[in-house]
């Protein structure tokens, strides 16, 4: 359990940025145990958007080349589409390789080389399929499904360069465009399970959003989904998600968390403005000596974070 939790904190230490050098160590040592409960949540969730985030991308490229074809280039396709002479798969997903892109009867279906990171910090291996439902993009109010196929995996690395990998076997994640400039994100029962040390116990998430999903909304109504128009720009994001995790309790189940982000704004993966609130929801999985509050609560503006724990905030106000 300790080597799942070494190598899956891949938001550990988003907040170990806010200690400051001059500030004073004892300051932050009693908000430590929120930080902790906020990497664990937050990369949960991760995990279970993996899906979601891969088909969002391909979503804006979709956008993309839709828009370059009403330009007058009716060349372009999902393959070979480009912005300012480079590959928009090596743009929105690796550098230095492209993973692999079919158009197919049901939509996209996505390949990844395991040895490559993505954004975000995650290794993905095998296939996603995005069904478009017969929408070649997320427009006029398509919802589009991505299917986890059986080869699918997702891999956290350590700072050893140590590898977990992360079995994905179920669960489902839609993409809807609302028709208002916002789409919507939903996944349900999303089951991930990493092998315990002695590889002797598994632990399975069953992770869902609420019941009105992730919404997200360009925060300048005149951003489209196209590349060339929301690269870089500030995304509005709020909604919640919970259920069992892939981290193990104190009884070797699964632990449970929720997650909340009320008016998130986001460039890219990273947040620089809103509330994000992570918890441990039941008292009986965890050992309460080491958490004495199940939840936190952090607060970004202009990218930094603020983090409220048990009575005790840093940095101080």
């Amino acid at each position: 359990m300790k080597r799942i939790f070494a190598t899956l904190m891949l938001a550990a230490l988003a907040l170990s940025s806010c200690v400051k050098e001059n500030d004073s160590y004892k300051d932050w040592l009693p908000v430590r145990p929120g930080q902790y409960i906020y990497t664990y949540v937050m990369t949960q969730d991760r995990v279970a958007m993996q899906a979601a985030n891969a088909g969002m991308r391909v979503a804006v490229m979709a956008a993309e080349v839709a828009k370059q074809r009403e330009a007058g280039d009716q060349s372009v396709t999902m393959e070979n589409v480009e912005y300012e002479g480079k590959s928009l798969l090596k743009l929105l997903f690796n550098p230095y390789k492209e993973i692999g892109l079919e158009e197919v009867a049901e939509g996209y279906k996505l390949t990844f080389d395991p040895n490559y990171q993505m954004p975000g910090g995650f290794y993905l291996g095998g296939s996603l399929l995005v069904h478009t439902n017969g929408a070649p993009a997320l427009t006029g109010g398509a919802e589009w499904s991505v299917e986890m196929l059986s080869d699918f995996k997702v891999y956290s690395a350590s700072t050893y360069g140590e590898k977990t990998q992360i079995d994905m076997n179920g669960g489902t994640t839609t993409l809807t465009d609302n028709q208002d400039g916002s789409y919507t994100i939903r996944v349900s029962g999303i089951v991930a399970s990493v092998a315990s040390d002695e590889g002797s116990k598994i632990v399975s998430s069953n992770w869902s959003t609420g019941a009105g999903g992730l919404v997200v909304r360009p925060a300048d109504e005149g951003v489209t989904l196209a590349y060339s128009s929301c690269h870089g720009k500030t995304f509005e994001v709020d909604g919640s998600a919970s259920g069992p995790s892939i981290y193990a309790s104190t009884n070797e189940t699964p632990l449970h968390m929720a997650y909340k982000v009320s008016e998130g704004r986001f460039v890219g993966l990273q947040i620089i403005g809103g509330t994000q609130e992570c918890e441990f929801t039941s008292a009986f999985e965890y050992n309460t000596s080491a958490f004495p509050a199940p939840d936190v609560r952090v607060e970004w503006t202009n990218g930094n974070s603020r983090i409220y724990y048990n009575g005790y905030v840093y940095p101080k106000l």
